[in-house]
């Protein structure tokens, strides 16, 4: 098992993302659905949803729990990317002009 990247990531409630990552299992893809919990910008959390039956449960729980941190990393740029453009389909800008830059 072999991990490929993400596809599909989007925001699926105003502290969560879902998206699917992508695995080469025996020279083919097989996908599981990852739920990211947010904190503005910053994923706290990350938890195995559906995925392949291919896959293992414990397996996928092992590869979250020994690669958080990079994961977590990983997400983060699309995350802020995600962020933004619901904020400009929301309100019509990209950035809140607050002097709480943290609260963006």
């Amino acid at each position: 098992m072999k991990f490929i990247g993400f596809e599909n990531l989007r925001l699926t409630d105003r502290n969560r993302a879902g998206g699917d990552a992508v695995f080469e299992l025996n020279g083919e893809k097989a996908k599981a659905e990852f739920s990211f919990y947010l904190q503005l910008n910053e994923c706290l959390s990350i938890r195995l949803n559906r995925h392949d039956k291919r896959l293992s449960t414990a397996e996928l729980e092992k590869f979250i729990s020994d690669n958080r941190q990079e994961l977590k990393k990983m997400v983060q740029p699309d995350v802020e990317r995600l962020r933004r453009a619901k904020r400009k389909e929301l309100y019509g800008v990209e950035e809140f002009n607050s002097p709480h830059k943290n609260l963006q």
